[in-house]
């Protein structure tokens, strides 16, 4: 396990735009302290974001190069890993069933993200916390669910515990209707982990989204399942036949089992 300054939790920003997570952290406390952050647009010259960025927090620690190419000996160890990773693909920009899903262009950045822990190894990060676009729990078309698996699975194979849940934003108080899904995680060695004993209470009453964001369960939206298969199977296989994801708007996976439900918010 990375050892970490008990008085600040360091924290890697990928795919940091103008610094939506930094803000949302540090403003939230001061324990939280940005160490390295990416942000990258390989569709201009101009890097806006980046300029942006660097404006209101400075160049310490801000990297404006292409994730594909920075090695990961280059990104100081951290105890949190945060990101909207790119979701243009699968966005409501474009319509579902022509989007790439993360085999998309800007999806497929998500594994640079799986290369990050998998590389940093025994200092791979406690905890993750990433935002996605809703429809990322039923893309593709043809294989619901298909994409969010592939996730789930690869997190699970790293060693972590991954809660998610889809917010609305404007149901808890903010002037926008503006739903994403964020993902949280924990290595099965961190403080965090060991609090979880069954899925099911987690989710409902002790986990970090359901205590942030109260919520009643529908009725019959219950999902139960396990991911089977290696990486390359779930992508060929998972949900072939199904019509709809098997993934609610609140879950939790630990060893590739699931648990989730719908949720309608308090």
């Amino acid at each position: 396990m990375p050892k970490r300054n008990d008085h600040k939790i360091k924290v890697v920003e990928l795919f940091a735009g103008v610094g939506g997570f930094r803000i949302g952290l540090e403003g939230a406390s001061d324990a939280y302290e940005t160490i390295w952050n990416n942000q990258w647009e390989p569709s201009t010259a101009h890097q806006d974001a980046s300029l942006v960025y660097r404006a209101r927090f400075g160049s310490k620690g801000h990297c404006n190069k292409d994730i594909n190419t920075i090695p990961t000996s280059d990104i100081p160890d951290h105890d949190l890993l945060v990101g909207g990773f790119p979701c243009q693909d699968y966005s409501v920009a474009s319509t579902l069933s022509r989007s790439g899903g993360i085999e998309g262009k800007k999806g497929v950045l998500w594994w640079q993200i799986y290369r990050i822990l998998d590389e940093k190894g025994e200092d791979r990060p406690n905890y993750l916390f990433f935002e996605n676009v809703d429809r990322l729990l039923g893309s593709p078309a043809k294989q619901r669910g298909r994409d969010f698996a592939i996730i789930l699975a690869s997190l699970a194979d790293l060693g972590y515990v991954v809660e998610w849940r889809v917010i609305n934003a404007a149901d808890y108080g903010m002037p926008q209707r503006r739903r994403r899904t964020y993902i949280v995680g924990y290595r099965e060695d961190s403080h965090v982990a060991s609090q979880v004993q069954e899925l099911k209470q987690w989710v409902l009453y002790d986990g970090v989204m359901a205590k942030a964001f109260p919520f009643t369960l529908k009725d019959k939206s219950l999902s139960e399942f396990r991911l089977e298969g290696s990486i390359q199977e779930i992508s060929d296989c998972f949900n072939k036949a199904g019509k709809e994801s098997p993934f609610g708007q609140a879950g939790m996976m630990r060893n590739r089992q699931v648990y989730s439900v719908d949720t309608e918010a308090v």
